[in-house]
């Protein structure tokens, strides 16, 4: 053991002599009757430094309102083109929710009435303005010598197959920044991503109890309900679950375009994803462009939807009234204590393979 590493070991001991917070004090307990099986661990980190750096990478400040570092003439077209691309794409992705959820199928094929037929030719029309932008972009970037992030230019060209992606589009220059109304240029980091979600949470569960009614409606008092209003009711159920679909797909496009995981982020809302997806794949097999198993009616993908939609809303709501209500606290605190057990199972079967791993090296060496 070198002086830096006394040094450091003789910091850490005056340190836990001062602690007096008990769970700090259980974990490095924890970890002290771990210490000869993680021996390997710690061979294996005097040749491999970067095992060593154990401190948190996570960003949880909010930073708006910034400003671009390099102004060019590609970041000015952008700061002024930012927020009225947002407001189209937000609008084109409301025309999507209207055509998706309101259309009509039968043995001729889809039909959209007149109202959602103008729709489809305006979407078409303001899609041209998305191909004009990106043909002035690529002019700027040349004229102006300024390469564009791909972390902003492969978003910039997947608005082109889906135009509402433009409401989450990175910085042209500096990819770790994105547009948001009210904030701006801000950086995409965990504070920004944990920031949004609370902002969406109590207003997704207003949404997702929505859903009740209409099931309700649908399966049970449907002709009843029909007869009251005396008007079409498949519209109006239609109407409403678009607005749902709507700000599913609102919600989930802008967190997943902040996130630096997007991998990670699908995986663990794959609900969110699937909640979104369906009426796409509805929409297509209604097309007949290729066939999709056990979907053979428009209104058997909507059901699905709304099935998926009433568990996740449940889900949400269960949670929701335990942390509101707080009648048992005792419950919440068992449910993040296992939340803390399964993630330290994990860590530990981690450092398993870091230590089988920091063997395998040593034996190869010894040969």
């Amino acid at each position: 053991m070198n002086q830096q590493q006394k040094d450091r070991k003789a910091s850490l001991l005056a340190a836990i002599d001062r602690c007096e917070n008990p769970y700090v004090l259980a974990q490095v307990a924890t970890l002290l009757k771990r210490e000869g099986m993680l021996q390997p661990i710690g061979e294996l980190a005097t040749v491999f430094p970067m095992l060593l750096q154990l401190e948190s990478t996570r960003d949880l400040s909010l930073q708006t309102g910034l400003k671009s570092e390099n102004v060019t003439r590609l970041s000015r077209y952008q700061n002024l083109t930012a927020a009225p691309l947002f407001l189209i794409s937000l609008l084109m992705l409301l025309i999507t929710a209207a055509i998706l959820n309101n259309f009509s199928v039968d043995e001729a094929g889809v039909h959209l009435n007149p109202f959602l037929s103008k729709l489809a030719q305006v979407y078409g029309i303001i899609w041209l303005l998305y191909l004009v932008d990106l043909l002035l972009v690529l002019y700027l970037s040349f004229r102006s010598k300024t390469k564009i992030a791909g972390a902003a230019f492969i978003p910039k060209l997947l608005s082109l197959v889906f135009p509402p992606l433009g409401m989450s589009l990175r910085h042209y220059t500096e990819p770790d920044k994105t547009w948001l109304p009210v904030y701006h240029w801000s950086l995409c980091n965990e504070g920004l991503l944990q920031h949004l979600k609370e902002k969406f949470s109590v207003p997704m569960i207003v949404v997702a109890l929505l859903i009740l009614p209409v099931l309700i409606i649908e399966w049970q008092f449907y002709e009843e309900v029909e007869a009251l209003l005396k008007t079409d009711l498949s519209f109006v159920l239609d109407m409403v679950q678009g607005f749902i679909w709507l700000a599913f797909a609102l919600e989930f496009m802008l967190l997943v375009s902040i996130t630096n995981d997007k991998f990670g982020y699908v995986k663990k809302n794959w609900i969110d994803l699937l909640i979104i997806v369906l009426p796409f794949i509805s929409f297509v097999r209604t097309l007949r462009i290729f066939k999709v198993a056990r979907l053979t009616h428009l209104a058997r993908g909507y059901k699905l939807r709304a099935l998926v939609m009433k568990a996740r809303q449940g889900l949400i709501v269960t949670s929701f009234f335990f942390r509101l209500l707080a009648i048992k606290p005792d419950f919440q605190l068992k449910k993040l204590k296992k939340k803390l057990d399964q993630n330290q199972a994990e860590r530990e079967r981690i450092e398993e393979e870091l230590v089988r791993f920091a063997l395998w090296i040593k034996q190869k060496n010894q040969r």
